[in-house]
């Protein structure tokens, strides 16, 4: 086999007789290694990141009318998860409890995946194809760690999971998702979208559920990270009589009262939680509404190792990386199949016409 020359005047026989047969192998192996799980990367990211997303998953419009589909009962149930994108084994585990529940919906607080980036959306893409599709309506609400002002902006997330600010009636209930993030994004628009739902359609409905993944600054048992218009929100929910708030944001468990009005934090869908003792469990929370009444229950699970970190940093981190910079991936990757080539020959005590390339 004919090695390639700029091969040769870099690494000399010295250099690679000191490294041994153990170190040969050794580096052989390391370079294999790398080859393979770019392959594993880019073929992961290509099948299962480029998937559709689930039927039943996203705020758009076609996704809220699989409610109007549904049986009319004089009860119903849905599910509230916060925060799952830092722990998708943990986070399987809440969607498998769940899929067993009698639910008309599920609301995910936000945090879905670790960066705004669209990698790590194309990772979250791959969880909903696997593990993670429920198979029911499943709503998004933006959070913090889901957008990026440069890389992954609101009108990203829009086109990808549908309007960031909705609502929809079901059951003679109104369901409020609001866009509520800290700074550099503005509440303005968001303030101005709940004000305009509960004028005109609050007094229709026996109860008002407001999701978003900031909490507002309401009580001391958890903490909130701060955001514009906070002051001018708890007024209009107390206002409107809005019977329940329910966000993420904050990894753990709390429930607060406020006049009229139940705050509750829930964020313990898998991510790292809280060093604070109250409410530092996992957890997803199933709400069963009735004619006139409003019941909680807690879904407790144990955390589970993260296994999914190496898919995660393939489809996030190395296949982002080659595809923008694909170039560079083509002569490095050059570079890897040249130095594996060489050191195999330099393995099987191959000798080339006019160079002696041996080991021993």
């Amino acid at each position: 086999m004919k090695l390639p020359d700029g091969i040769m005047k870099c690494v000399s026989r010295k250099s690679w007789q000191l490294l041994g047969k153990t170190g040969q192998l050794l580096l052989s192996l390391l370079l294999l290694t790398v080859l393979l799980f770019e392959v594993y990367a880019l073929t992961v990211a290509y099948v299962e990141g480029n998937a559709a997303l689930p039927p039943t998953f996203g705020n758009f419009e076609r996704v809220r009318a699989l409610l109007a589909e549904g049986d009319q009962r004089e009860e119903f149930a849905f599910a509230v998860v916060g925060d799952p994108g830092a722990g998708f084994e943990t986070f399987e585990q809440i969607v498998s409890a769940l899929r067993n529940e009698p639910l008309s919906f599920i609301v995910l607080l936000g945090d879905c995946v670790r960066k705004g980036t669209p990698g790590y959306h194309r990772f979250l893409r791959c969880e909903l194809a696997e593990e993670t599709s429920l198979p029911y309506p499943t709503f998004f609400v933006v959070g913090n760690h889901d957008v990026d002002r440069d890389r992954f902006p609101i009108s990203e997330f829009e086109k990808d999971y549908g309007p960031t600010n909705f609502s929809f009636e079901y059951h003679g209930c109104l369901f409020i998702v609001l866009r509520i993030l800290n700074k550099p994004y503005s509440t303005d628009e968001s303030l101005t979208f709940a004000e305009s739902v509960l004028s005109t359609q609050r007094s229709n409905c026996r109860k008002v559920f407001v999701f978003m993944h900031i909490p507002p600054s309401v009580s001391r048992d958890f903490r909130a990270r701060h955001f514009e218009n906070q002051k001018e929100l708890i007024a209009l929910f107390d206002r409107f009589h809005v019977d329940y708030v329910i966000a993420g944001d904050y990894h753990g468990y709390a429930r607060v009262k406020i006049a009229n009005t139940v705050y509750v934090v829930t964020g313990g869908g898998g991510g790292h939680l809280e060093r604070e003792k109250f409410g530092r469990f996992h957890h997803a929370i199933v709400f069963k509404v009735g004619p006139d009444w409003v019941s909680e229950r807690v879904l407790l699970v144990n955390r589970k190792v993260n296994e999914d970190v190496i898919e995660e940093f393939a489809v996030a981190e190395v296949y982002p990386w080659m595809e923008n910079h694909w170039a560079a991936a083509v002569i490095l990757n050059g570079g890897v199949l040249g130095i594996l080539s060489w050191a195999l020959c330099g393995l099987l005590g191959r000798r080339r016409t006019g160079r002696l390339y041996s080991t021993e």
